[in-house]
């Protein structure tokens, strides 16, 4: 009895494997991101023309038009030859679009990438940048 005690503590002893552990080669470096402002970079309005061609206002009239937007540079735009500046930031839905001294004031309004990338916006409401008022629902496609 006491040999076969003796064998099995012996095979069980045998039978172990020391398994090598081997450390995990470093990651390389990533960069650090220290620039935090929203650059119009993806999606641009750089470049492209756009015609608005029914404007619905506050009092709900529709107004059909034929105005003309320019956008010059990332934040320079023509509307009608006359030229203003104007913000395309990223938001939680899309994109915010600033347009500043148009015909209605300085409007903000929400655009979706498809609008963007499709050249087609409808109906998307605009509000005054100040006041956060509705101002106008624009209709409008680029050529």
């Amino acid at each position: 009895m006491r040999y076969f005690i003796l064998s099995i503590l012996g095979l069980v002893l045998l039978s172990c494997k020391k398994v090598e552990i081997k450390p995990q080669e470093p990651l390389a470096p990533q960069p650090i991101i220290t620039d935090t402002t929203f650059v119009d970079s993806t999606v641009s309005l750089k470049n492209t023309t756009w015609v608005i061609t029914k404007v619905l206002n506050t009092d709900m009239n529709e107004d059909f038009r034929s105005d003309t937007l320019v956008f010059i540079s990332n934040n320079v735009y023509s509307f009608n030859g006359v030229q203003s500046t104007y913000n395309l930031y990223p938001n939680n839905t899309g994109f915010t679009l600033t347009l500043n001294n148009t015909v209605w004031g300085h409007i903000s309004g929400n655009v979706f990438e498809f609008n963007l990338t499709q050249g087609v916006i409808e109906n998307s409401q605009f509000k005054n940048y100040f006041t956060g008022q509705n101002v106008v629902k624009v209709w409008m496609y680029k050529l």
